[in-house]
């Protein structure tokens, strides 16, 4: 009994009888007919292992684990009853946090959540990051299992134990892609673009705002008189009026020529709201401007163009407030972690250091030519 370690994760071991009802274990350590049943902690530590003997054996006395007769409680079954909870639904990033679910069950959907490992979380991040998807959004997804963990572990569902999701680091992913659109890629894609395409990313080079900010963009919150629009469902839940560039007070311009009365939407393809539809047109635009499409092999993909945004407003020379009140970033960490820093920039810094030690170094020999002058006379 107790804790043993392999070379896979630590195990702990109890004495066990079934339970006179048959659906949950009781600890049972020199009772004859008892059965040493083992679990899998899922890791190496062995600070999280004994952690997870007491809370085992914890349960054990509680009749709290389930035999293999009785059915556990799947994720698919879970993720279900979670997303219609009206403390989930009320949630301002609900829509936000229904994504990130079905992301987890493609992979988890007929795992028990009594099953889950910490082995188990680190393989969902690897098969994502398999997949291309950005260290930040597979934290997001990461963080969306912990807190639907961490509520089937409350008094009010009991469901499992422990929460494994939490004992697995998140990596910081402050440096994990440093790409922007350049003006010549930008000039070949929109070459290559469907026209609701590049009306949308123009928005979007220019401008910043998220893909989902600007798809529910309707017609109420766009005044051409004034070339403003107002982006009302937002990330952080604050509204934000940006002004237009001419660029894209023309692209809302060729919008208006597509206006229809059955909709309020502004970006619409094929006289519809565009939703989600755009990943396939934006692939083929890419492919035709012969630009790599995607993370892997530093390839583009549509949220690239608000880093470039970002980068623009910095380079040409928009203080840091106004420029996170465009954009819509909420912290200066964020606002940083979109800007790009290229060694042009680095040698433009430089070029005005050298230009203001030059400035400083007329002035100081112009004061000393006049106090010998003043000290001649």
């Amino acid at each position: 009994m107790g804790l043993t370690k392999r070379k896979d994760s630590y195990y702990v071991a109890f004495s066990v009888i079934v339970s006179d009802d048959g659906k949950t274990f009781k600890l049972a350590p020199g009772v004859p007919g008892a059965r040493l049943k083992r679990w899998k902690v899922g890791c190496l530590n062995k600070t999280i292992a004994k952690e997870m003997e007491a809370t085992i054996r914890i349960n054990l006395l509680q009749g709290k684990i389930l035999t293999e007769e009785s059915r556990p409680v799947l994720f698919s079954e879970w993720a279900e009853q979670y997303l219609d909870l009206e403390e989930v639904r009320r949630l301002r990033s609900f829509s936000t946090r229904a994504i990130h679910v079905s992301h987890l069950l493609k992979f988890f959907r007929d795992k028990p959540l009594a099953a889950f490992t910490c082995e188990d979380v680190r393989k969902y991040r690897s098969w994502r990051a398999g997949q291309g998807v950005s260290v930040q959004t597979i934290n997001h997804d990461h963080m969306t299992l912990t807190r639907m963990l961490n509520l089937a572990m409350s008094d009010q569902f009991n469901l499992i134990s422990r929460n494994v999701s939490a004992s697995v680091p998140k990596p910081d992913p402050k440096n994990e892609r440093d790409r922007i659109v350049t003006p010549e890629e930008w000039a070949a894609i929109r070459a290559h673009a469907a026209p609701h395409l590049a009306r949308f990313l123009t928005v979007a080079y220019d401008l910043g705002p998220r893909r989902g900010e600007l798809l529910k963009l309707e017609w109420s919150d766009v005044d051409m008189k004034r070339r403003e629009f107002t982006l009302r469902e937002t990330k952080n839940g604050e509204a934000r009026t940006v002004p237009m560039t001419p660029e894209v007070y023309e692209a809302f311009r060729q919008c208006l020529k597509e206006r229809r009365l059955d909709t309020s939407r502004v970006f619409l393809y094929k006289g519809r709201p565009i939703q989600r539809r755009l990943t396939t047109a934006f692939k083929a635009a890419c492919r035709r401007a012969g630009i790599v499409y995607g993370r892997k092999n530093g390839g583009i993909t549509a949220h690239d163009f608000r880093h470039s945004a970002a980068t623009s407003l910095r380079r040409a020379g928009v203080d840091t407030m106004t420029a996170m009140k465009i954009i819509g970033h909420k912290s200066e960490k964020m606002h940083r972690r979109y800007n790009q820093i290229s060694p042009a920039d680095l040698q433009r810094a430089v070029d005005k250091l050298v230009i203001y030690q030059a400035d400083q170094a007329s002035g100081a020999d112009t004061v000393l030519t006049h106090e010998k002058l003043h000290h001649e006379a």
